[in-house]
């Protein structure tokens, strides 16, 4: 039995999920393993969502600047930063995006590699857990995530994908992204999908809770 195999599976019948969750680990080692193709981040969650498998990205073979950015890897500024929101016309003008984009979190470098692949493969804890997943189960998700104790989550507008994992780290808490036009145009994501991206020890909450929780299995007695 894989170290988390009866957690994904509880979660994964529970919530009637079409795709197994995703554990994303920083380490200053690659997966054994893992992959490497030169991908965005946003490209190798998909991979590894569709395909199955472990993938290694680094600062070598992540092919998207604002990934490298946003996990650490290479720090823009704000100019050149901005310039990647502009060139998608997502704001009307510099200073709107400057005034939006600062206020994002700062980058913080957490590892050489970015080890992304399906929960059931990971050896280790991972950082965070991703799920692709329309509204009604995110709703369960959160609410078995939350049924201990829960702060009010928020939603960042313009998030690319690759952000979710920052903000999840950054922020200790569940993340919600609505994924971009932009990014479900690239890579065709399912209109009715979304991402809740949980801290490692929330995701194991979830998976205790589903017995207990009336977003679980039962209603509580």
């Amino acid at each position: 039995m894989f170290r988390f195999e009866e957690q994904v599976n509880r979660i994964v019948q529970a919530l009637a999920l079409q795709s197994m969750p995703i554990g994303v680990r920083f380490s200053e080692s690659p997966d054994k393993r893992g992959v490497e193709r030169r991908l965005r981040i946003c490209e190798a969650l998909d991979v590894a969502r569709r395909e199955n498998a472990v993938i290694n990205l680094s600062k070598e073979n992540c092919t998207c600047r604002g990934g490298s950015h946003i996990v650490g890897w290479q720090v823009l500024s704000l100019e050149e930063f901005t310039a990647l929101f502009l060139a998608a016309n997502v704001y009307a003008s510099k200073k709107v995006a400057q005034d939006s984009v600062g206020k994002q979190l700062k980058p913080v470098y957490r590892g050489r590699f970015l080890i992304l692949g399906p929960l059931g493969k990971f050896e280790t804890d991972p950082d965070v857990v991703l799920f692709f997943i329309n509204p009604a189960q995110a709703d369960r998700l959160l609410g078995l995530a939350c049924f201990e104790g829960a702060e009010p989550f928020m939603h960042y507008p313009a998030s690319t994908v690759c952000s979710t994992i920052s903000n999840t780290l950054a922020k200790g808490k569940p993340d919600v992204n609505l994924i971009s036009i932009f990014e479900r145009t690239r890579h065709k994501w399912s209109p009715d999908k979304l991402i809740v991206t949980l801290p490692f020890k929330d995701f194991m909450t979830a998976a205790r809770n589903i017995d207990h929780s009336g977003y679980g299995k039962k209603a509580p007695s």
